[in-house]
């Protein structure tokens, strides 16, 4: 159970590394010149959303409702989903300077909250083992690391000068960016899922 435990916490802290899971957040509500008290809030709020996609997927398809397949798939257009969501914020901010955009905001908590991470589905599935655990200490370290990243990323966040006055637009391209880099260095969950496999069928063993 201890390995399983230190799996799930490994998986929470290393996988909410990558910049999709916070940065949106921050360059979003620095644009809107947010505090930092509402920035980490609309941080929790994804980073929660996102946890509890994960954990039901692996709870359902312990029940033998099986949305692995959908899951992935939609984990796999997330990168494609920030660049088109960064690129509409970015542009509509220019065509429509005096209007205050909201859609963006909340299409990046939708995107956060239909990518469940992978990897933590065969913790959950293991014979024996203690899933409500697991999945509370992933819940814990996941939004530990959300909050901690965000919190540092929001107190370095500023904006070029050049960009004074259309902050918007350069949130929009930070989510672009955060969309091509996910997508080219592969940081998504779904790169660990044949390791976690190669790991469930060793702590079955144990």
């Amino acid at each position: 159970m201890d390995v399983v435990i230190f799996a799930a916490i490994s998986i929470g802290v290393i996988h909410s590394f990558a910049p999709d899971h916070y940065l949106p957040f921050v360059a979003i509500g620095r644009s809107k010149k947010w505090s930092n008290e509402r920035i980490m809030l609309f941080s929790l709020t994804g980073g929660s959303v996102h946890v509890l996609s994960s954990i039901a997927v692996g709870l359902l398809l312990f029940l033998g409702i099986d949305l692995l397949g959908i899951a992935r798939i939609l984990e796999s257009f997330s990168s494609y989903a920030l660049i088109a969501i960064g690129l509409l914020y970015a542009f509509a901010s220019l065509l429509l300077p005096h209007h205050h955009i909201k859609t963006s905001s909340a299409a990046s908590l939708i995107v956060l909250s239909l990518s469940p991470c992978i990897p933590l589905i065969p913790l959950l599935l293991i014979p024996g083992i203690n899933a409500l655990a697991v999945a509370a200490v992933y819940a814990i370290s996941t939004l530990t690391t959300i909050l901690t990243l965000t919190f540092l990323t929001t107190r370095a966040f500023r904006p070029p000068k050049v960009f004074h006055g259309t902050e918007e637009f350069f949130a929009g391209i930070i989510i672009a960016l955060t969309g091509v880099i996910t997508h080219i260095f592969g940081l998504r969950p779904d790169r660990f899922s044949i390791s976690c496999k190669q790991l469930r069928k060793l702590l079955i063993q144990l």
